[in-house]
């Protein structure tokens, strides 16, 4: 179905890039990597980053006196602190794929298809606005060549994918991408569980970004 004009709508806003340029885990806008260790770049908030450093530069090792928990901020962190900071670090570490700058899920609007017919006779009455989803990324070298892959999570099968280049001018600083999948959202859209893929992107031919778990799910158009 061709639509009569579509315009693409973010679901999610969309920064942290290194010295070197950006990184597949560049944080969006209003993020930053945590740094409980060294390569520890799940994206949390400024207070957040703020905390664990805290955290790390006074914090006992192992042996928590009453009151304190092993924080857990990643798999052998045996910080000890307050209860709410592990809480805090198990929530950040859910949303940490929906905070990427990469790999931000949108949607699309498309117009209804426009009536050829006069006069009402044979026109059809159930046709109406639908969304797609959609795939958007920000933090990317102006230029480069960028992959989008959509996975089911099950199988390995690749549902869909695409290729764009990274232009400027965007939302974000650096190159941007913006591309409809041509899916249609059902079921909640993208973000709604259960989730059964995930979408990962590159640029050029260096490493994909981590897996964002997404609805995929095949729906009809009435």
């Amino acid at each position: 179905m061709t639509p009569a004009s579509a315009s693409a709508q973010t679901g999610v806003a969309g920064v942290q890039a290194s010295a070197a340029g950006p990184a597949p885990d560049t944080c969006r806008s209003g993020y930053v990597w945590r740094g409980a260790r060294a390569i520890d770049h799940v994206c949390v908030s400024p207070a957040d980053r703020d905390r664990t450093a805290r955290e790390n530069a006074t914090g006992v090792w192992h042996d928590c006196r009453q009151g304190f928990v092993w924080r857990e901020a990643y798999s052998g962190d045996y910080r000890c602190v307050v209860p709410g900071s592990r809480s805090a670090n198990r929530a950040d570490n859910a949303s940490a794929p929906y905070r990427l700058a990469w790999v931000i899920m949108t949607r699309w609007h498309h117009d209804a298809p426009k009536s050829n017919c006069q006069d009402g006779v044979g026109c059809s009455t159930n046709e109406s606005d639908y969304y797609t989803a959609g795939v958007r990324g920000y933090y990317l070298t102006p230029g480069a060549q960028v992959t989008i892959q959509i996975i089911d999570k099950k199988t390995g099968v690749r549902l869909w994918s695409g290729r764009a280049i990274a232009g400027t001018g965007g939302k974000g600083p650096e190159g941007s991408y913006d591309l409809d999948t041509g899916n249609l959202l059902c079921q909640g859209g993208t973000f709604a569980t259960p989730y059964n893929a995930y979408v990962q992107a590159r640029q050029n031919n260096g490493p994909w970004s981590p897996q964002v778990p997404i609805s995929f799910h095949k729906c009809s158009h009435l």
